[in-house]
């Protein structure tokens, strides 16, 4: 049985009703990406043309989309795509969404390296390759080792950085922590950047079903209270950058206590708290001696 020939104003209402009904907390944003997604076309052009009408592949294209998203997969893994730092980054459910909250990360590591010439940069857990790539972007000097412990989410990274052009730049490596860069960067580092897993196991559950039945779990998971990757990363850091070099490391709300001291611990000097646009403590940055 084939679907009706029906306008994108009439796929639209009935889509923004069965996700309302979903629990969808942005039905008709949401109804707006998936219709452009399956038009192939832009939302701007979903919004302005409502009486244009669809073909059966595309309505049932979209309706396909409408289910999952009412499943509660998130949009990003539905349409394979999420936009960070004004940058379009291919997301597949192997690598966590990016975040806005997360540029936060890319702008504090910016504003440290501004005027370094020709800096060297590591990304720990690059995910998607989100920060290291708007590093390199913004940073035309830069090259940054992105390292990733997760293969397939190392793949998607390198087809980003491919994507934006700057593989060339953006080295992916397979590995924990700093483990698989090159020995001859040792202690030469102008910074260290990373976005870990910082949820307390507890509160995974808790979450919202977007997150907690789809993102990958390793991705989120930071032990009993969030704080368990911080040591390690601060820890593994000091061989490899230079002196007056600097970690930054995106934290969870009410973490700033917590790995400020265990950076204080490490030696770690010139200890900073940046708020994100919600005025929330996001990033901690501290520099080695």
């Amino acid at each position: 049985m084939t679907a009706a020939v029906r306008t994108i104003a009439e796929e639209l209402k009935k889509a923004m009703s069965i996700l309302t009904q979903a629990g969808v907390e942005t039905p008709q944003l949401d109804a707006e990406v998936l219709m452009a997604h399956a038009a192939g076309s832009s939302r701007v052009h979903v919004i302005s043309h409502p009486s244009q009408q669809l073909g059966q592949e595309e309505i049932l294209r979209f309706r396909e989309m409408v289910r999952r998203r009412c499943k509660r997969e998130p949009l990003a893994y539905i349409t394979g795509h999420r936009e960070f730092w004004g940058l379009d980054f291919e997301v597949t459910p192997a690598v966590l969404i990016p975040r806005p909250e997360t540029e936060t990360l890319v702008e504090t590591a910016l504003t440290q390296l501004k005027g370094i010439q020709n800096p060297l940069i590591a990304d720990i857990g690059a995910g998607s390759g989100c920060v290291a790539i708007a590093l390199a972007v913004e940073l035309e000097n830069a090259v940054v080792y992105a390292t990733e412990v997760s293969h397939e989410a190392a793949e998607v990274a390198r087809r980003n950085a491919i994507k934006h052009q700057v593989e060339l730049r953006v080295d992916v490596l397979e590995g924990n922590l700093l483990d698989p860069l090159p020995n001859e960067v040792r202690g030469k580092l102008d910074a260290v950047v990373s976005n870990p897993p910082y949820v307390p196991s507890k509160e995974i559950d808790l979450l919202q079903p977007e997150i907690v039945d789809y993102e990958p779990r390793e991705a989120l998971d930071g032990g009993p209270d969030g704080t368990d990757y911080y040591p390690m990363i601060l820890e593994a850091s000091k061989s490899w950058l230079k002196s007056g070099g600097w970690v930054h490391v995106e934290i969870g709300i009410g973490q700033s206590d917590a790995v400020t001291a265990i950076a204080e611990e490490l030696g770690y000097q010139d200890i900073k708290i940046t708020n994100d646009l919600a005025g929330i403590a996001r990033v901690v940055s501290c520099s080695k001696v």
